[in-house]
């Protein structure tokens, strides 16, 4: 599409267009290329140190933003001084500090909405709070902001207003004059839950493009350009500011739920996480440095760099590490920078001029006044900044769609969901799942630790949440050969045998394609928004989980709301010990929580290592009982193997299918040389096989039974989730393959094909004639699979492929109808 370039205000005057009289359909489309062209060779030779759009370094707009620092350095120096935590109650404190809304006319304070966190039992509770910082030299009249109690203006104790208030459903109010807090009038709350506030983070934006199809994006353009205006802008006053530490990332720009139920956050109102803590009374503490990373820094602002990579990321909605050629390697401080350098050069034809233009200002520095020296801080400095960033990226709104920064905090509700799109509203409803408090047990406090080129995920000191969820973690990585096979034995001691994958790129992209066509074929027909009266709920037994990895906790604060509990049943260990130690479990859990987004997820820990000790057995058996029991799932996926027959085992197996729990296990990976493993092979039990991402049988596969169904499906360089940090693995995301990776797909298929059948049994009336309790015996969901089969190379395997029955081009009544003749026929003579 073609901009119109007499809606830009900063277009040359001086190109003349000479037209006749009458003109023709093609006159505009002509003056628009000639606009185009102008503008492009002038802004070729446009020297660094020159704004983009004019030289009016006075704009007050740019005033504004010098104005607003200078209240965050004091604000920033009175909350080091003066917020001290007198009791332990609310030590490890964090405050969310709202990016400043734009304004058009200076005024003599600034007000900052903000959250106190207070990390105490049962869960995160957070106090909202308004903060406003007076100008000394143009100090106002308070209006109706009088303090409620006539004392030193030294009394504003922060930490006991915070710990009176919670609870109270107020808005804290506190004023700053000459270095001193004072306590005002509380006002009416903005936004909703005291205790662990509907947030959703860019993160949640980001992770949910990367499963989409290509082509498709979560945020429309329009979102994006608004949302990259907005922090460009309102970032500003915080850069090369102590409210901006070395770690800042996507992660920290969040949104918070309004106090009106169902309204979505202001997309041009985001908040900005902090780390900002107390000081705790009768000892010092000690925060993290980042200078012994920083040193090492090509780019003079740290900060600036980060609002570059941000803007960078933004536009694919991708983080930055996912986009660098090879993501899998070891990172340092500098590699970010050079990935959005090597970006740059795509990025003008795919964001536009100004867009472009603007980042490359923040990542190459074309903000410092050209042949000075000076530092960041200088106003000089900023307003060329303000010209060179945020109003090219202003240009960019005005000339698409006639928004000034002055319009960004004043959006309708329409414009708000426009802004979102359909798949950033999903997201953000999605998120807004306000944790149960009661069920809660979070005593963790969070320290993150992630520099801006480090994809490490938050750390977190301790994690124990009885919401179902008993966390712990760690990681592993490494490179074996694509058929991994053990010495062959009659006990093979190895417990979870996938490997780790490092092979060829054109594999890797077979299996990402492979999972998209899954998940398309899937996701128009399952609706994670529908509330069912029984959903399908999944246990899975393996390693455990890692608690800090950001794709399974969300916005550094809360396990994704699919997994409803996590225990572990690992023999020594405490039912809290959760944590991953292997790997296997995590990324096992993560292909789960992809492909079966309606499902409830319930995380056993079974082994602590990839071998076997003499009590696992008993602990297999006690989860199984534990999970058909008490959590009474529909579903079990065991992506593991052994080489006996275990007494305890095949009864709690019995059990669970004599209780109608579909079962799912792991074929095996030692190819000809050993047959099934159990349980894989006991009666009733869905065997699962790998296949490359052609269909193609894997070699590690054991030969296809007889006289059995030989079900396979994606199981080879499948990328999930990662401890970060495990066995040098530093990505949250590793590939992996085996038949241990084929079980939880199939697993999460099962669970998406239960859940639309119950989803579609809503608008049965006659109860005997819904599905769903049918497809929970064994032999019907045999028959569903067997119905999406092709046989591809290789005699015998079952080759599973779910656009079979989730056609593209059917409704979700036909898709229905199909497995209600599913039923019908099995029983057919």
């Amino acid at each position: 599409m073609i901009e119109n370039p007499n809606r830009d205000p900063h277009t040359d005057p001086g190109t003349v267009i000479r037209v006749s009289k009458r003109r023709r359909e093609c006159d505009d489309a002509i003056q628009e290329l000639l606009h185009l062209e102008e503008r492009r060779k002038k802004r070729r030779v446009l020297p660094c140190e020159e704004p983009a759009h004019g030289s009016n370094l006075e704009d007050p707009d740019a005033d504004f933003a010098v104005l607003m620092r200078r209240h965050l350095v004091s604000l920033d120096n009175a909350l080091r001084r003066h917020w001290v935590c007198v009791c332990q109650k609310c030590s490890g404190l964090s405050v969310r500090l709202s990016l400043p809304q734009h304004k058009k006319d200076l005024e003599a304070e600034a007000s900052f909405e903000v959250f106190f966190g207070v990390r105490s039992v049962p869960a995160t509770a957070l106090q909202e709070a308004k903060i406003t910082v007076k100008d000394l030299h143009n100090s106002t009249l308070r209006r109706s902001s009088e303090p409620i109690i006539s004392s030193p203006p030294d009394f504003a104790h922060i930490c006991q207003s915070i710990t009176e208030s919670l609870g109270q459903r107020n808005c804290l109010h506190f004023a700053l004059e000459d270095g001193i807090f004072q306590r005002l009038r509380p006002q009416p709350k903005r936004f909703g839950s005291d205790r662990m506030s509907q947030t959703v983070s860019l993160s949640a934006l980001f992770n949910r493009q990367q499963e989409l199809l290509r082509g498709e994006s979560v945020l429309p353009l329009k979102g994006k350009r608004v949302l990259a205006v907005t922090l460009a802008s309102a970032l500003l006053p915080f850069l090369e500011t102590p409210w901006l530490q070395f770690s800042f990332n996507h992660s920290k720009i969040q949104f918070f739920e309004p106090q009106q139920d169902g309204k979505l956050p202001d997309i041009t109102k985001p908040f900005l996480a902090l780390e900002h803590v107390p000081i705790i009374s009768a000892r010092s503490t000690t925060t993290g440095d980042s200078s012994g990373a920083s040193k090492h820094m090509v780019h003079p602002n740290a900060s600036v760099l980060a609002l570059g990579i941000l803007l960078c990321e933004l536009h694919y909605c991708t983080p930055v590490e996912l986009m660098a050629k090879n993501p899998h390697v070891a990172r340092n401080v500098n590699d970010d920078f050079y990935t959005c350098l090597d970006k740059l050069q795509t990025l003008e034809d795919d964001a536009g001029v100004d867009y472009y233009l603007a980042t490359k200002a923040c990542l190459t520095g074309e903000y410092y006044p050209f042949g000075q020296h000076a530092d960041f801080a200088d106003v000089s400095v900023q307003r060329l900044f303000y010209q060179n960033v945020v109003k090219r990226l202003e240009a960019v709104i005005f000339k698409a769609w006639s928004i000034r920064l002055e319009d960004l905090g004043s959006f309708d509700s329409r414009q708000n969901e426009s802004c979102w799109g359909s798949i950033g509203r999903e997201v953000v409803r999605l998120h807004a799942v306000e944790v149960d408090s009661s069920n809660a047990n979070n005593t963790a406090k969070a320290s993150p630790h992630r520099s801006v080129s480090d994809t490490a995920p938050v750390s977190y000191a301790s994690l124990h949440s009885d919401i179902g969820l008993r966390m712990s973690a760690q990681p592993s990585s490494g490179s074996q050969a694509h058929g991994h096979l053990a010495e062959p034995s009659e006990k093979s001691l190895h417990f979870f045998d996938a490997s780790h994958q490092t092979g060829p790129e054109q594999e890797n992209q077979l299996s990402e394609r492979w999972m998209g066509n899954l998940l398309s074929s899937i996701y128009p027909y399952v609706d994670p928004l529908l509330d069912l009266a029984e959903p399908v709920r999944i246990a899975i037994l393996d390693s455990g989980l890692d608690p800090e990895n950001p794709f399974l906790i969300e916005d550094q604060q809360r396990v994704n709301p699919q997994i409803k509990e996590a225990r572990s049943f690992v023999h020594g260990t405490g039912p809290h010990d959760i944590r991953d130690e292997i790997g296997h479990g995590t990324h096992a859990l993560g292909l789960l929580l992809k492909v079966a987004p309606c499902a409830e997820i319930y995380v056993a820990r079974i082994a602590r290592r990839e071998t076997l000790d003499p009590n696992t057995y008993d602990d297999i058996a006690k989860a199984i009982d534990h999970a058909v029991k008490q959590w009474k799932v529909d579903i079990i996926s065991m992506s593991f193997g052994i080489r006996e027959y275990h007494e305890l085992m095949s009864t709690a197996i019995s059990n669970a299918l004599n209780k109608r729990t579909l079962l799912f296990a792991a074929a095996s990976n030692d190819g000809a040389n050993l047959g099934r493993a159990f349980p894989a092979q006991y009666p009733s039990v869905f065997c699962i096989h790998s296949t490359d991402g052609n269909g193609n049988p894997s070699n590690f596969n054991p030969t296809a039974s007889e006289t059995d169904v030989n079900f396979s499906l994606l199981g080879e360089h499948v990328s999930s989730h990662w401890p970060a940090g495990m066995n040098g693995h530093d990505q949250t995301v590793n590939i992996m393959s085996g038949t241990s990776v084929a079980t939880p797909i199939a697993a999460g298929l099962a669970a998406s094909v239960l859940s639309f059948v119950r989803q579609q049994d809503q608008h049965i009336a006659v109860e005997s004639e819904r599905l769903g309790p049918w497809l929970k015996r064994d032999n019907s969901m045999d028959a569903v699979f067997k119905s999406m089969v092709r046989r591809r190379r290789g005699v015998g395997y079952d080759y599973i492929t779910p656009h079979v029955l989730f056609d593209s081009g059917s409704t979700r009544e036909d898709v229905y109808g199909r497995i209600k003749d599913i039923k019908r026929n099995m029983y057919k003579y």
